[in-house]
């Protein structure tokens, strides 16, 4: 009788084997081999220099994360479009757009991280501009990105802060992309931009301009770029995700504790991307290309942090609202991940 059961035991064993577990059928075991897919895009700055960290490390490789497509954007607000589109599973962006394409495009996605808080500023031309109330002058041209966009937002908190004329302001105030706000400063067709970093640091190194503010100054800590999978991607591969977290984490870590190979890494990244953005701006001759010292400066203007606070996400989702970027009212808590 013994022997009988003790047979029944182990042929039960065996033919426990040769049935696959749930999530570990043939799609599965070929998506370990192969790696789960990823279509990433990221803004054309220095605030996604975790993902270029990770990407230059391997480390996607190692954690079965296949980075199978990858774009570049010039603006936030140009990917936050793009993910109205489609195509794209994960995303460094900016919140201001990020949440703009949440409520504003319908785009079903969540902030898993956070990648950096700070990381804006205004440049501006110190024979034309020595103090906040010269912004007001009519003959002072003034270059921004769109409503919208993260430079924005902080240009019309930084307007109500000084108490100045907000209209006498943006009558004298064109928009442009970050790229095209150098170019038009570097060429005094403009005497000031705001604008995020790299691209802040840069403008400062040109003969005869300074930082007259920084993000910092106007909102302390204010967190600036995020982190984003789209819901598709976070129901189908919801391990992927947490070791998407988890990379964003160990690329920030090295961030803080490696500034020099960081540094490297972004600038090498940048100038390899730049024709990307020199065609999105219709402009092949123009320099934008940076150098690790460069990158190393404008580094120590961002607080590389993977760490969210809802709160403070809910103020920036209010202003957006007060200010008229966001069709509606939303939650922090609705576009924030919980595991």
């Amino acid at each position: 009788m013994r022997q009988k059961i003790a047979f029944i035991l182990i042929l039960a064993i065996l033919i426990a084997g040769l049935i696959p577990l749930e999530g570990c059928g043939p799609k599965n075991v070929k998506e370990r081999e192969a790696g789960v897919p990823l279509s990433v895009a990221v803004e054309y700055t220095d605030h996604a220099a975790s993902f270029y960290v990770a990407q230059e490390k391997g480390w996607f490789k190692e954690n079965n994360l296949e980075v199978t497509s990858f774009n570049v954007y010039a603006t936030g607000v140009a990917l936050a479009a793009a993910l109205t589109k489609g195509g794209i599973d994960m995303a460094y962006i900016c919140l201001v757009p990020a949440l703009a394409a949440y409520a504003n495009g319908g785009v079903p996605l969540k902030i898993v991280a956070g990648t950096h808080k700070n990381g804006y500023g205004l440049v501006v031309n110190t024979s034309k501009i020595k103090e906040f109330r010269d912004l007001e002058k009519e003959e002072v041209k003034i270059a921004t990105m769109q409503p919208g966009a993260t430079t924005d937002l902080l240009f019309n908190l930084l307007i109500k802060q000084k108490e100045l004329d907000r209209g006498k302001i943006l009558a004298h105030t064109v928009r442009m992309n970050p790229a095209k706000q150098l170019l038009a400063l570097r060429s005094g067709k403009v005497d000031a931009i705001f604008a995020p970093e790299h691209f802040t640091t840069l403008a400062a190194q040109l003969s005869g301009m300074k930082i007259l503010a920084k993000s910092q100054d106007i909102w302390p800590n204010m967190q600036g770029s995020v982190l984003i999978v789209t819901d598709k991607f976070l129901k189908e591969h919801p391990g992927a995700v947490k070791k998407l977290i988890s990379l964003n984490k160990k690329a920030t870590e090295f961030i803080n504790s490696h500034r020099e190979e960081t540094a490297n890494i972004v600038a090498h990244s940048l100038n390899q991307y730049q024709n990307t953005v020199k065609e999105e701006m219709s402009s092949p001759e123009a320099d934008i290309s940076v150098t690790p010292a460069v990158i190393k400066e404008s580094m120590s203007n961002l607080d590389y942090n993977p760490h969210l606070d809802a709160q403070e996400i809910q103020k920036i989702i209010d202003l957006m609202y007060y200010y008229g970027y966001l069709k509606k009212q939303v939650r922090a808590e609705e576009v924030l991940y919980s595991d």
